[in-house]
C-alpha cells in the first residue's frame, strides 16, 4: 500500500473504533436511562438528549417500553456492524484478500444491517400507528429514520459477499494447480 493509502485506512480503522465505542456508549445510555424511567417517571421527560417520551409513558407502559426497547436494539445493532468493521480490518490481508473468516465477517454484517433495515422498518410502522393516535414522534426519528439505507446497503454487502465467496473457490482453485 502507498504511504497515502495507509493513511486512509489507518483513519478509517480509527473513525469505525469511535464510532463503535459511541453506539456503546449510546446504548447503555439508552439501557440506564430506560431502567431509571421505570423508577421515576419524571426521568422520561428527558430519556435521551432531550428525547421526551412522558406522554407515552403515562398512557401507555407497554408502549413506551416497547418503543425504547427497540431503539436499544437498533443502537446495539448499529455497533455491533461496526464491531464486525473493527474486526474485519483487523484480519484482512491485502496479499491473499479472499479468505474464509473476512467472508464470515462480511456476511455477518450483512445480516446484521438488514436486520437494522428490518426493525427500523418495523418501527416505523409501529410510530405511525401510534402517531395517528395523537403521539408526537418527531423528535425520536432520527433513531430509527435510516431504515432504509441499511437495507439498501444489506443488499450491497451481499453481493460483496457472493463476490467473497467466489473468489475463495477461484484462490483455493489456483492454489491446487500451482
Amino acid at each position: 500500500m502507498t504511504k497515502r493509502n495507509n493513511i486512509i485506512w489507518k483513519v478509517i480503522k480509527t473513525v469505525c473504533w469511535v464510532i463503535f465505542f459511541l453506539y456503546c456508549m449510546k446504548t447503555l445510555d439508552l439501557i440506564v436511562s430506560y431502567s431509571y424511567s421505570l423508577y421515576n417517571p419524571a426521568d422520561a421527560k428527558d430519556l435521551y438528549n432531550g428525547l421526551d417520551l412522558s406522554q407515552l409513558y403515562f398512557s401507555n407502559k407497554l408502549h413506551y417500553s416497547l418503543t425504547v426497547l427497540v431503539i436499544i436494539i437498533i443502537s446495539a445493532l448499529k455497533a455491533l456492524v461496526f464491531y464486525f468493521a473493527t474486526t474485519l480490518f483487523k484480519i484482512l490481508n491485502f496479499v491473499k484478500p479472499f479468505s474464509r473468516d473476512i467472508s464470515r465477517i462480511i456476511t455477518k454484517i450483512t445480516y446484521y444491517t438488514f436486520a437494522i433495515g428490518i426493525v427500523s422498518g418495523i418501527v416505523e410502522i409501529f410510530v405511525n400507528r401510534l402517531s395517528a393516535n395523537g403521539y408526537n414522534f418527531s423528535p425520536i426519528e432520527s433513531l430509527w429514520g435510516d431504515g432504509d439505507a441499511y437495507l439498501f446497503m444489506s443488499a450491497i454487502l451481499f453481493v460483496i459477499a457472493l463476490i467473497f465467496k467466489k473468489g475463495i473457490e477461484l484462490q483455493s482453485e489456483n492454489e491446487l494447480t500451482v
